[in-house]
């Protein structure tokens, strides 16, 4: 028991350091077949946390491959659509919109 939960942490843990590989390529093409191959392996592991995870980088191939492409990502704007959730949580008390507003420029300006 405890050498088969050893294997398949170790599995997890090669998969771990091989997917990072798929963040240094440039070009879609190449990055597609590498995310391809590592899908597989994921597969072949027998481990089914791995092969949901699999499944998941396979629908979003299409994204994965286009930061391969372009090298950006939407991290700023989801950081920013948490600060004015945060700041709509404090504007219970804001009597008017202009006010908010206002906070919410002012959080872009920081930033």
């Amino acid at each position: 028991m405890n050498r088969i939960m050893n294997e398949n942490l170790n599995k997890a843990y090669v998969l771990k350091d091989a997917l990072k590989v798929l963040w240094t390529y440039k070009y879609a093409k190449s990055a597609g077949k590498y995310l391809r191959k590592w899908i597989a392996w994921a597969m072949q592991t027998g481990i089914e946390v791995l092969q949901k995870f699999a499944c998941a980088l396979e629908r979003e191939r299409d994204g994965i491959l286009t930061f391969c492409k372009h090298r950006i990502t939407s991290a700023k704007i989801e950081a920013f659509n948490a600060t004015i959730g945060r700041i709509a949580r404090r504007a219970c008390g804001y009597r008017d919109l202009e006010y908010l507003y206002l906070k919410i420029r002012q959080e872009a300006v920081v930033r």
